[in-house]
């Protein structure tokens, strides 16, 4: 067996999409799953297919999507800042990403080289985002880090990554000294405060009366 050497290298990239014209063409579960994946993220999507199952409709009705009944065309795509190609016939798939402009954001979805976009297994916790991608090599391989991510980072990371978020801000506008402050902020990365709030609210209460010292 040939071990062939990694191709294109794709670049992990957060995005914020509020108020972006997103477009996705097909109607079936995998053009669901995507759409599920993005109902969040406040942005202005259109989904496009001669057919459309019961959960894109679902999902349409909770979120607003606009549903266009009929065949994908390139004008469809203007605009738009992300396009996902989700329907089975390849051949259609590649018709349209090669209608795109190069600097337009493309995921064909049964054929990952054929965009310039992948979307990642993630783990949601808050604020905390982990992504996991082998990009392409054993979508097998990535479920699996997934499950083991979603077990070690637990729903006490929502509460937790929200205190950070607010402590942090608290910590840079006060009076210590730089280095007071990169201490405090990896002090309270220990495990025992995650897990037990009152710890948390004695180390805050500790820091407010130092800071009050200054």
């Amino acid at each position: 067996m040939k071990i062939r050497r990694r191709g294109v290298i794709m670049q992990p990239l957060i995005i914020n999409l509020t108020g972006k014209k997103i477009v996705i063409v097909g109607g079936g579960e995998i053009a669901a799953k995507k759409a599920k994946v993005l109902q969040d993220e406040q942005a202005y999507i259109t989904i496009i297919a001669e057919e459309f199952g019961d959960e894109i409709m679902d999902l349409a009705n909770q979120n607003e999507f606009i549903l266009l009944k009929r065949k994908a065309v390139p004008s469809d795509f203007e605009g738009a800042i992300l396009v996902i190609l989700a329907i089975h016939d390849q051949e259609v798939n590649q018709q349209l990403a090669d209608s795109l402009s190069p600097n337009q954001l493309v995921c064909v979805v049964d054929n990952s080289h054929k965009g310039n976009v992948t979307f990642p297994a993630t783990v949601r916790r808050g604020h905390l985002q982990i992504a996991v991608t082998s990009n392409g090599a054993s979508p097998k391989l990535t479920h699996q880090i997934k499950q083991e991510l979603e077990e070690k980072f637990d729903e006490s990371w929502i509460e937790y990554t929200a205190f950070l978020s607010v402590f942090r801000k608290e910590v840079l506008k006060s009076n210590l000294t730089i280095h007071e402050k990169q201490k405090l902020l990896q002090e309270i990365l220990d495990e025992n405060y995650r897990n037990d709030r009152h710890l948390r609210n004695q180390f805050v209460a500790r820091f407010y009366a130092r800071n009050l010292e200054k």
